[in-house]
């Protein structure tokens, strides 16, 4: 009996709880990003992190963390490393896509939802008056959230293409066109992603190829339409390739080199002459 009431008083004790009064905490996120890869495959974190590192190699160095599973926390100690990386998106990891969030004071970056990424869209086939400023919210609105327009795309008497920094939804179908009335005729916009990698054919989508399309085992492949191409994905704009400072040509002159249109690259100046 005396036990039994001895259990009794310690289960008294249990119920009563500890009093302490509420504090916040601050984390210091001034230089740090939470990141998450567009993959249902494992992600090995110590390849990750050495990727990563070798690829970004910030000067002042980067802290990388596995908060949970897919999510990763990168700690920069400048500010200019941090922009940097932003500015270069979008980032891959063996061919996965890296959703990035800048981390602001009191936000938990297990909670965050990562499920966007930016891109660099060119939008091509439009005539002339619709390569504008006030036509680039409108597009970019249409692909996610706008972001920039480039001002500084190439041309040749003539704009090539529109350029515009989006904010887009993996979670939906990347779109490829845009039907657009100027005046009574009618242009079809045609969109090309940069840096696009892994998508799907079928359902248009980000993070998988059309071998892994979710419905595949319920659907006849052979009567699934393929609406989306490699034709979504850019070319890489390539620039001029310069040669050694130290090289000569056989008569003893500064070499040069020549791209196909005709402009030559100085190596002893570092310009286009």
């Amino acid at each position: 009996m005396e036990d039994e009431m001895a259990n009794l008083n310690l289960a008294d004790e249990e119920e009563e709880a500890f009093q302490e009064e509420v504090t916040e905490v601050k984390e210091d996120f001034r230089f740090c990003l939470v990141g998450s890869y567009l993959t249902d495959s494992v992600v090995h974190f110590s390849s990750l992190r050495n990727t990563v590192a070798d690829l970004w190699h910030p000067i002042g160095g980067i802290a990388i963390t596995n908060l949970s599973e897919k999510y990763y926390f990168f700690k920069f100690f400048y500010d200019i490393e941090l922009k940097r990386v932003l500015k270069g998106m979008s980032w891959f990891f063996n061919n996965h896509l890296l959703m990035m969030h800048k981390l602001q004071t009191g936000e938990d970056p297990l909670t965050l939802p990562l499920n966007h990424a930016e891109f660099w869209v060119q939008i091509h086939d439009l005539p002339q008056g619709l390569m504008s400023k006030t036509m680039a919210p409108r597009f970019g609105s249409f692909l996610g959230d706008f972001l920039v327009y480039d001002t500084r795309v190439p041309t040749l008497g003539m704009k090539w293409y529109m350029r515009l920094k989006v904010h887009i939804d993996v979670r939906l179908p990347l779109k490829w066109k845009k039907n657009v009335m100027l005046g009574d005729r009618m242009f079809y916009a045609k969109f090309q992603y940069e840096k696009l990698n892994l998508f799907c054919f079928i359902c248009g989508k980000l993070g998988h190829g059309e071998s892994f399309y979710p419905m595949r085992e319920r659907v006849d492949m052979s009567h699934i339409i393929f609406g989306w191409d490699i034709m979504l994905k850019a070319l890489t704009r390539r620039g001029l390739m310069g040669v050694s400072q130290w090289l000569c040509e056989s008569d003893g002159t500064r070499s040069q080199s020549l791209d196909k249109k005709g402009t030559v690259f100085c190596a002893i100046l570092g310009i286009c002459i």
